[in-house]
């Protein structure tokens, strides 16, 4: 298992959750039409995406240096071979400078310092110091302490942010269904269609209050009410329905703005 192996994994977790809801869209003309959705949202969700992408780098770096460090110990305490935890250590040292191509700044001055104590465990073990397993029993506490405290962290922050992605989803899709409907709302002909489509809109809704938030839900669920109503418009077959809708989607980007 390698590096680009744990990434291509996390992404493949947030795309799944972000597209197991499904999705299936009538084949009309309606559907060419929309060609816009919220840019913003989307840049923000991809942010979210390679940021947790470079922590899980810098996650799975860590955990290789500690696992090199034990068994650097293993080499010296057990195996007897000097070599074996030379290599080990050069190891530790690769997977250290690798976790630092992707951390933040805290967390690189934090490696740095772990870095100096495996570069010193190393020394003693080159010119066979009677500390030398005592130095690298010292690196293998501080990498299992910082490799397990980073985890921690990072798993936390991966929770956060695939409920983020998946709100954020949701909203997406919920304009997307308001966009049809403002459309399908033109002509009475398709006031079904701009139905089917403003119920669709608040079932997206539903689910990103799922994933919502105690200041994020008093908005949704004014756009939900907001929705209903123009729905009661449109069974009408009133045309205040398309300025319903259009002041729907304008609240629905400031929404998206303000966030």
């Amino acid at each position: 298992m390698n590096t680009k192996n744990v990434i291509i994994g996390i992404l493949a977790v947030l795309l799944v959750s972000a597209l197991v809801w499904g999705y299936k869209s009538n084949n009309t003309a309606i559907d060419n039409k929309i060609v816009t959705t919220s840019e913003n949202a989307k840049v923000e969700t991809s942010d979210l995406i390679a940021s947790l992408g470079k922590k899980a780098k810098t996650n799975y770096a860590l955990a290789n240096a500690k696992v090199a460090l034990l068994k650097s110990q293993i080499a010296l305490e057990i195996d007897k071979s000097k070599q074996k935890a030379e290599a080990e250590l050069d190891n530790a040292i690769k997977y250290l400078s690798e976790a630092k191509n992707t951390a933040d700044e805290k967390t690189k001055a934090e490696i740095d310092l772990l870095d100096t104590k495996v570069n010193t465990a190393k020394k003693s073990v080159v010119q066979k110091k009677d500390d030398a397993l005592d130095n690298v029993s010292a690196a293998v506490d501080e990498a299992q302490i910082m490799s397990e405290k980073y985890n921690y962290k990072f798993q936390a922050e991966k929770e956060r942010n695939i409920a983020t992605v998946n709100r954020k989803y949701a909203e997406l899709r919920a304009e997307e269904a308001l966009l049809k409907a403002k459309i399908a709302a033109q002509s009475e002909k398709t006031y079904a269609q701009a139905q089917t489509y403003l119920e669709e809109a608040n079932e997206w809704y539903i689910r990103s209050k799922e994933y919502g938030n105690q200041k994020t839900k008093p908005y949704i669920e004014q756009l939900q009410k907001d929705i209903e109503d123009a729905q009661t418009y449109l069974k009408k077959k009133d045309k205040e329905a398309r300025n319903k809708i259009s002041d729907i989607l304008q609240k629905a980007k400031e929404f998206v703005m303000e966030e």
